[in-house]
């Protein structure tokens, strides 16, 4: 299988056109149109947060196979490239999920609204 997709990485893919770079630039624009909406309503940030990633990843997926044409190489360079963006995707799932719920004041580390009183004289 490794000679199969040696002998097929040095050979040129179709050449791309202007009507795909086009149909490219529309959906990555309407898929900005959507994250822009999203970011100005009135959804729990939360939920706000995970659709943007989301649309952030699709959009990102769309970039490297169009234009760092990606989906003519290899099986082997593809799955090299996966296995970077989900370890990365995990690290930052992690820690968002770390640090989801601290609630800790940056300056003293002490809690928000756990405040202790300043001694009275």
């Amino acid at each position: 299988m490794v000679g199969h997709e040696m002998q097929h990485a040095g050979e040129e893919h179709p050449p791309s056109t202007i009507r795909q770079y086009v149909i490219t630039g529309v959906i990555l624009t309407a898929i900005t149109a959507v994250e822009l909406m999203i970011s100005y309503s009135s959804l729990p940030h939360g939920l706000m947060a995970t659709l943007l990633i989301a649309l952030s990843a699709v959009k990102f997926g769309i970039v490297v196979a169009i234009f760092m044409h990606l989906k003519f190489e290899s099986g082997l360079l593809t799955r090299l490239f996966m296995f970077g963006l989900v370890l990365a995707a995990s690290i930052l799932l992690a820690l968002i999920t770390l640090f989801w719920n601290d609630s800790t004041d940056a300056v003293g580390g002490i809690p928000a609204g756990q405040e202790q009183a300043a001694p009275k004289h």
